[in-house]
């Protein structure tokens, strides 16, 4: 399974692709929009988790422009602010889900588990 972290904080970054290449996933990382929606141009990707806030492109942003791409790949959008995320919410934003943070090493790999096919 190959996986896309789009976040601008390294240490979310660095965390992420520890967990997936632990469980032996491919996983490329970008430290924002612009540069994860240029790795995101060149591979095909079965996973991908976008921060929700980041410096130039917002999480939004980077949405729409992935779906243009690839309406199907499973997104799942990174925040730390506990808004009242519900379906309607998941549903125009255009993503499969949300992760939480902080998050645990089991809430990542559930999420894999889901999407293993």
């Amino acid at each position: 399974m190959d996986v896309l972290i789009i976040d601008d904080e390294k240490n979310i970054r660095k965390l992420l692709k520890e967990i997936f290449e632990l469980n032996e996933f491919s996983v490329d990382t970008a430290k924002n929009g612009k540069e994860g929606l240029e790795l995101f141009e060149k591979h095909q990707y079965d996973l991908v988790f976008i921060d929700k806030r980041m410096p130039g492109l917002t999480g939004e942003e980077v949405i729409i422009k992935v779906r243009e791409l690839d309406k199907e790949v499973p997104i799942y959008m990174i925040s730390a602010f506990q808004t009242s995320i519900d379906l309607e919410t998941i549903t125009n934003e255009n993503i499969t889900g949300m992760l939480m943070k902080p998050f645990s090493i089991d809430e990542v790999m559930k999420i894999a588990r889901k999407h293993l096919g």
